[in-house]
């Protein structure tokens, strides 16, 4: 069992009897979805049991959500967005690009899954596609989106290097400033002591100049 802290994880073996149990509530073909138990994501009661669980088969970059079960009298919305929540960290994890279902609850046209246009005519769909009606996918991965990101990443990029070069170039004239006041201080005292001995120690002075 995954320790997630979440309610919602992927069934096991283990958990086979429990979702049988929620398929017959759902009047879902239970002895014919045993076997794709592992398959399945599911959220767990707080009591034993699960609230709600649906399968997601992965086929390349594709992924199918099918036979979903959910129990009678649960919010049910509130336990598809933690399913679905979950499961597309799930397929961007796997790089998977669409998810596809004929579940047709609103909640699934309202999450952004949208009937295609000539579901069948492309040779790169999923085999799980067939010519029935109902299809409806979810785009995991934009390229358009993708582009815009990777544009404003590198603006945010061009914009910080050419902050950072100009904090550098004021550090520059920051130690400059500094050095150059420095100079000046050490010269004004050197002529300060100067002018202080040539003013009150003439004698002084006079014994350099002659060498004694």
């Amino acid at each position: 069992m995954e320790s997630t802290g979440s309610p919602t994880r992927r069934a096991t073996p283990q958990d086979l009897a429990a979702l049988q149990t929620l398929w017959e509530q759902a009047g879902l073909p239970a002895a014919g979805l045993s076997e794709f138990a592992g398959e399945f994501q599911v959220y767990e009661a707080p009591d034993g049991g699960f609230l709600a669980a649906i399968g997601l088969l992965v086929e390349g970059q594709h992924a199918l959500l099918h036979s979903e079960a959910i129990v009678a009298g649960a919010d049910a919305d509130e336990l598809r967005l933690a399913l679905w929540t979950r499961i597309q960290i799930i397929a961007r994890n796997q790089g998977l690009k669409w998810v596809w279902t004929q579940e047709d609850a609103e909640y699934w046209r309202n999450s952004g899954f949208e009937a295609p246009a000539g579901v069948g005519s492309a040779s790169d769909l999923p085999s799980f596609v067939d010519q029935s009606p109902g299809w409806r996918r979810f785009q995991l991965f934009d390229p358009n989106a993708a582009r815009t990101v990777i544009d404003e990443q590198l603006a945010i990029w061009q914009a910080t290097r050419a902050q950072e070069a100009e904090m550098l170039q004021n550090r520059i004239r920051s130690l400059r400033n500094l050095a150059l006041l420095a100079a000046s201080a050490v010269i004004l005292g050197t002529v300060g002591i100067l002018l202080y001995v040539v003013l009150r120690r003439p004698e002084l002075v006079q014994k350099l100049m002659h060498g004694r």
